[in-house]
């Protein structure tokens, strides 16, 4: 009995240990990858300064790979965390997709539907039938033409309005946002302020469904899709149906022009031009609303994106993978396509990158290897030119991002 009972206690107190063991050892494992990829963000950080001693801020990265977590930063300061608030830009624009297909996943809508047809069940089409929503090729433009930026829409707050048209406008040879704000900083931009410069100004770049173009206005006409379909301003759908429910609990979409803060804590945003540092942190960011409006933390987007990919979101695995992932070609030797709200990039992932003044950021994932990655800059440098700046920090988010898959495949 003495021997049976020793038995019993020697057999729990090695499977007790033997699991010690396996948990030290995943806890060694797990900041040894820690340890890693915080020596490549300071590695990659070094090498950029070494170039631009004069460069203000730093780079944050947050990985989830299985069920492990990480975060790391560098030139933030020591008590970042992976909730700092920074504003994730573009990467707004698969949320705008993400609530399109959550729409017609319900059979409130059809993305094969042209934007001139009639809202399912009702006699109201899907944009106004307004003089100031007649813009070039409106018959012939499907909702999916504008998810994969293949509607040849004029990009009213990227390209500078031409000298050339014949209409007579006060903002020709300019930027319509930046003639706009120069007289009223605060001004809130509208969906159908935007869409009606296109109106005007009868400018395309080609005929629907024939090429890819980016365009941010034609994201502002899914945000106005997105209201008319749902009976809801486009910030309380978004927040309701897929910001809550995603428990993203620290992220916001700001709409008036006079809403220019970031909840704290926050990543100040800085541009370096001329050799000036300015800090660009508040914006009037009403003029991209449903194509950059996003004001988000880390932790908060690569849940999302994980979730989001893997069928485990408001989307189910099917609309994902058959609507979302499913990308054209854009041209561009870096991104093997573009799908609804979703760029994928050859070796890295579906997702997306941002850049609003004072912020680049890009968000990543392989829903077959459960990886995904958030990284993002809080400083523009000007001092190179624009071209510069976009080759340069959005490369090297994307290689911090490339080089964090591959190290913790590694191990």
């Amino acid at each position: 009995m003495k021997s049976l009972k020793f038995s019993i206690v020697w057999l729990a107190m090695s499977i007790l240990l033997s699991g010690c063991v396996e948990e030290n050892t995943d806890l060694m494992r797990h900041q040894q990858l820690q340890a890693d990829l915080q020596q490549m963000l300071d590695s990659a950080l070094l090498q950029y300064k070494e170039k631009v001693p004069e460069y203000p801020g730093g780079i944050v990265l947050n990985v989830l790979y299985g069920e492990e977590s990480f975060f790391v930063s560098s030139g933030m300061g020591t008590s970042v965390t992976n909730q700092i608030h920074f504003r994730a830009a573009s990467c707004t624009k698969t949320f705008t997709a993400t609530a399109i297909l959550l729409l017609h996943q319900q059979g409130k809508l059809n993305i094969n539907d042209h934007i001139t047809d009639n809202i399912p069940g009702t006699s109201d089409p899907y944009i106004p039938d307004i003089q100031d929503y007649n813009i070039p090729h409106k018959e012939s433009i499907t909702i999916l033409d504008l998810l994969r930026h293949r509607a040849g829409i004029f990009d009213v707050s990227n390209d500078l309005i031409p000298d050339t048209i014949s209409a007579d406008l006060p903002y020709k040879g300019l930027s319509y946002i930046d003639h706009i704000k120069a007289s009223e900083p605060l001004h809130t931009f509208t969906f159908d302020e935007l869409v009606k410069v296109v109106a005007d100004t009868r400018l395309s770049y080609f005929t629907p469904g024939t090429a890819y173009h980016y365009s941010n206005t034609g994201y502002s006409i899914l945000g106005k899709i997105i209201e008319r379909v749902s009976k809801q301003s486009y910030q309380n759908f978004l927040i309701e149906n897929v910001v809550i429910p995603m428990g993203m609990i620290n992220s916001s979409m700001p709409f008036t022009g006079d809403d220019c803060d970031i909840p704290s804590p926050f990543a100040p945003g800085y541009v370096l031009y001329d050799n000036e540092q300015y800090d660009v942190t508040q914006s009037n960011i009403s003029a991209n609303v449903a194509e950059g409006n996003l004001i988000t933390t880390p932790g908060d987007l690569s849940r999302f994106l994980s979730a989001l990919l893997s069928g485990q979101g408001v989307l189910n695995y099917h609309t994902v993978n058959t609507l979302m992932m499913n990308y054209l070609p854009t041209g561009n030797s870096n991104a093997g396509g573009y799908g609804c709200g979703l760029t994928y990039t050859n070796q890295l992932g579906y997702g997306h990158t941002g850049a609003h003044e004072g912020y680049l950021s890009i968000m990543v994932s392989d829903p077959e290897l459960d990886f995904t990655a958030v990284a993002f800059t809080n400083v523009w440098n000007l001092n190179e030119g624009m071209s510069s700046l976009v080759e340069q920090l959005l490369n090297l988010l994307e290689s911090s991002c490339y080089q964090s898959k591959a190290t913790v495949r590694k191990r």
